[in-house]
């Protein structure tokens, strides 16, 4: 069996990465063998190495981001990006994982990977993207992942997610990740949209609408919120 071949047999498979291990088992090679095949495949350009042991069949960032490690969904920016949201192509694409992960760089695209806990790892979709597939977050768990880690998206962003979300599947997440902090800015955004709703503030806690800036801003009665960024700033 030749290289080209090989790649055919491996383009019939919907995951676009696999270890070197995987393709051994796949062809039945010893790993010393599997070695040399795969580092013929690297050269003459049919494979991509990616990581130690690791080749994709694709170069696409969002692809090799979705599959390196698992489980994993892209979101913030880059979800916003593929759903339509953000118009300009993202310069960090970012991996929510339940797994510690570095970031890694390809085609001088970074990926980031945010370690969250086991219990918000939910609200993605398996996605095809060329032969293989993306593990993508919807809008609703978007918007929310985005407010978590608001230090690496604009709330004018989520802003017009919010505009076209399920508002009763965003609900239905939040009752879920059961966080207050979250429930109150969605609720002071959905305000600032004028789209009605039915969130309310639980506690008298008072938290910041964007907790990485280190200003308060005027506060809020309603949200018992310091609103310290201006969420329609373009």
């Amino acid at each position: 069996m030749n290289l080209y071949e090989i790649k055919d047999i491996l383009e019939k498979k919907e995951k676009a990465i696999f270890t070197m291990n995987e393709f051994a088992k796949l062809f039945q090679l010893k790993k010393e063998v599997a070695s040399v095949y795969l580092y013929r495949m690297v050269k003459k350009g049919l494979l991509i190495k990616i990581e130690k042991n690791k080749f994709s069949l694709t170069n696409d960032p969002f692809i090799i981001a979705s599959q390196i490690t698992f489980p994993c969904y892209l979101s913030l920016t880059s979800a916003l990006y593929l759903h339509n949201i953000m118009p300009q192509i993202p310069d960090i694409i970012e991996v929510i994982t339940s797994r510690q992960k570095k970031s890694l760089y390809n085609n001088l695209v970074k990926i980031r990977f945010i370690k969250v806990k086991p219990e918000l790892m939910f609200g993605y979709l398996k996605l095809k993207k060329e032969s293989s597939f993306i593990m993508l977050a919807d809008v609703e768990k978007t918007i929310i992942d985005s407010l978590i880690f608001l230090r690496y998206c604009r709330l004018q962003l989520i802003l017009d997610a919010l505009k076209i979300a399920n508002l009763k599947r965003l609900e239905e997440y939040l009752s879920l990740i059961r966080n207050e902090a979250i429930v109150r800015r969605v609720g002071y955004l959905l305000d600032l949209l004028k789209i009605k709703h039915h969130f309310k503030k639980r506690t008298d806690v008072v938290y910041k609408l964007n907790p990485s800036i280190r200003k308060r801003g005027e506060f809020n009665k309603k949200w018992y919120l310091y609103v310290n960024e201006d969420a329609n700033k373009r």
